[in-house]
């Protein structure tokens, strides 16, 4: 085999393909990008070749061709606690932390479930600007899982729908209806659950490469939902990793837009700037406090709250919003005098 540099001309064709398609749709899981080769014809869909891209991606990663942030993978998650460095530094989180819950405000209750905690790395940008919960089962859903999903919906006093992303395959076709229905059980209430992938019209209409059913070592089928499956959608399999993240972030997009109230959604975009802005005045008003103020600061905290009407009433944006010198001319409660 000749090489380039060092590389081989396949593992640079292979690179060269790769970026191409990272690219158009990052980011991308190892897996998802191994699914688009396979569905472009670059390579076959066997164990080898998947070793062969993630062994060639680890590779254009380290030499600067591939950008790190394009390949993503949640399999290796990070548990740190919350720390700062020091007050200052806590104030900057405060102060660009802040995030209103457009949700509170829409007419319904959105959610997504997913199959599998592998693809997630690749819609989590679109959930977040959504502001929709991602929720991941990983395979069949725990109890104590569809118990705390029902205990929550049963709060809701709204619509609710779950739009559902799962494999092409026995358990991955079955998985919303077994999960649905125990959710029910544990009390709910009401919810409606649409998949929005993958259907078996996909395989066809994004060429996506199909795997036979699992069967065990004396060929029999590993799965035992495999003979229904196989009555109802034949007997090739797509994992929900083969879909183009591109279209999948596309579905989830269209889907939540169209249970959207936009009226609502601008309003709260509105209210939310509106309570950055005097997070950030508070913020910054700590933030320059000497230890001499401090006795003062704890002063005006008393005031505030031993007197929530007045807090309220000097608040600018409380629909009972008064100057200083109109409220101080009030009446005292239960008294002719003024303050």
């Amino acid at each position: 085999m000749r090489t380039i540099g060092g590389e081989n001309r396949k593992t640079t064709a292979l690179i060269d393909a790769a970026l191409k398609i990272l690219a158009e749709q990052n980011p991308m899981t190892i897996r998802q990008l191994f699914y688009r080769l396979v569905s472009v014809n670059v390579i076959p869909n066997d164990l080898a070749s998947y070793q062969r891209v993630s062994e060639a991606m680890t590779k254009s990663r380290d030499d600067g061709r591939c950008s790190f942030e394009w390949i993503a993978d949640r399999s290796r998650p990070i548990y740190a606690s919350s720390v700062f460095t020091d007050a200052v530094d806590y104030a900057d989180t405060v102060r660009s932390g802040y995030r209103k819950n457009y949700w509170a405000t829409q007419p319904e209750h959105i959610e997504l479930w997913v199959e599998k905690d592998a693809v997630v790395g690749s819609i989590e940008g679109i959930a977040s600007d959504l502001g929709v919960t991602i929720r991941v089962g990983r395979g069949y859903w725990s109890t104590t899982a569809a118990h705390n999903i029902a205990e929550f919906f049963a709060t809701l006093d709204k619509p609710i729908t779950v739009f559902y992303l799962g494999d092409h395959d026995p358990s991955g076709c079955d998985i919303p209806r077994d999960l649905e229905e125990r959710v029910h059980n544990y009390n709910s209430g009401a919810f409606v659950l649409e998949r929005l992938a993958i259907h078996k019209a996909d395989i066809i209409a994004f060429k996506l490469p199909p795997l036979p059913l699992k069967k065990k070592s004396d060929g029999t089928d590993s799965d035992p939902r495999a003979m229904k499956f196989r009555l109802e959608h034949g007997g090739e399999a797509v994992e929900l990793d083969a879909l183009p993240p591109v279209e999948l972030r596309r579905r989830i997009e269209e889907a939540v837009k169209k249970h959207t109230d936009a009226a609502a959604w601008d309003r709260a975009a509105e209210i939310e700037t509106e309570e950055k802005g005097r997070i950030a005045d508070a913020v910054n008003q700590w933030t320059s406090m000497t230890d001499d103020d401090a006795p003062t600061w704890a002063a005006f905290q008393s005031l505030r709250d031993d007197n929530p009407a007045l807090w309220e009433a000097l608040d600018p944006a409380s629909e009972n919003h008064k100057s200083i010198a109109s409220y101080l001319l009030e009446p005292l409660p239960n008294s002719g005098e003024s303050a």
